[in-house]
């Protein structure tokens, strides 16, 4: 089980990886909801995506990625939509997926006029014209040998990850636990019953628990996290505030909202334009 400790620890280290090599990468949960994902564009892709219809055509080309790895369990190379080269990794534990890295936004290392040809005709629907072709000049080139290379590093670092968190999962209370479950669980279900057994505790001592370290409820704490969850996604994504509310466990999103103002002071919307 990812914590959002470590997955917060992961896209740090998926960034570093970003900065020394400019390639893009992402880390999206089991669910493929987005973690994380390096700022970077390339012009090439940004061109795709204003074109009309290209950010849905890139969005399913990235869905249909995710899907086939959390399918199979294992790593995918393939070429996008457009033309170019991508790479989806599980992060799996006990036969379960948890995580999936994806990079790309890159040519191999054959003539680039060659794969112009062949990249112009995947985009002939955005018009390949000498703008697009341009930005496609500047796309990175790299080998097979280099694309296995960056998986070997990106399961490192995923073992990284794991072996902090085993080195400092025993030395865990009761209440470090329950946040970690919950940090990790948070767009799930959850009420009491499922927080005591996951802890392997009574009700009363889950309360107990959640009031001397946290001083809330159980269910608060469940609120807290999904509350936070959407302030993030609120100032990375562009999803809709009806697909945040649900994506981070509110069905409701008159609910959602609701405790959204009462614990940040105003509604998500206000919160977006604000940041």
């Amino acid at each position: 089980m990812l914590s959002r400790e470590d997955f917060g620890r992961l896209a740090r280290l998926l960034n570093n990886l970003h900065l020394c090599t400019g390639i893009k990468f992402a880390l999206m949960d089991e669910a493929g909801r987005e973690v994380y994902t390096s700022s970077y564009r390339a012009p090439f892709c940004r061109a795709i995506m204003k074109a009309p219809g290209g950010m849905d055509r890139c969005c399913d080309c990235d869905r249909c990625a995710v899907e086939e790895v959390l399918r199979t369990h294992q790593p995918r190379k393939y070429m996008c939509h457009a033309g170019l080269y991508e790479v989806a990794m599980p992060v799996t534990e006990g036969g379960r997926v948890l995580a999936i890295i994806l990079f790309g936004q890159i040519l191999d290392d054959s003539p680039r006029e060659e794969q112009w040809k062949r990249v112009s005709a995947q985009c002939a629907w955005a018009g390949a014209n000498e703008e697009l072709h341009q930005a496609f000049l500047h796309l990175r080139r790299i080998s097979a040998e280099q694309v296995d290379a960056c998986m070997e590093i990106v399961r490192t670092c995923v073992s990284e990850v794991r072996l902090r968190g085993l080195n400092t999962a025993d030395n865990r209370d009761d209440a470090s636990r329950l946040r970690m479950y919950i940090d990790a669980h948070y767009a799930e279900p959850l009420d009491t019953d499922t927080l005591a057994a996951a802890l392997h505790v009574g009700k009363t001592k889950l309360y107990a628990v959640c009031e001397k370290r946290f001083h809330m409820t159980p269910i608060q704490m469940v609120q807290r996290a999904r509350i936070e969850a959407a302030q993030e996604l609120l100032h990375s994504s562009r999803e809709s505030i009806k697909a945040i509310s649900q994506t981070v466990g509110f069905p409701d999103q008159n609910y959602f909202a609701k405790v959204f103002r009462r614990q940040v002071g105003m509604s998500p919307s206000e919160y977006r334009c604000n940041g």
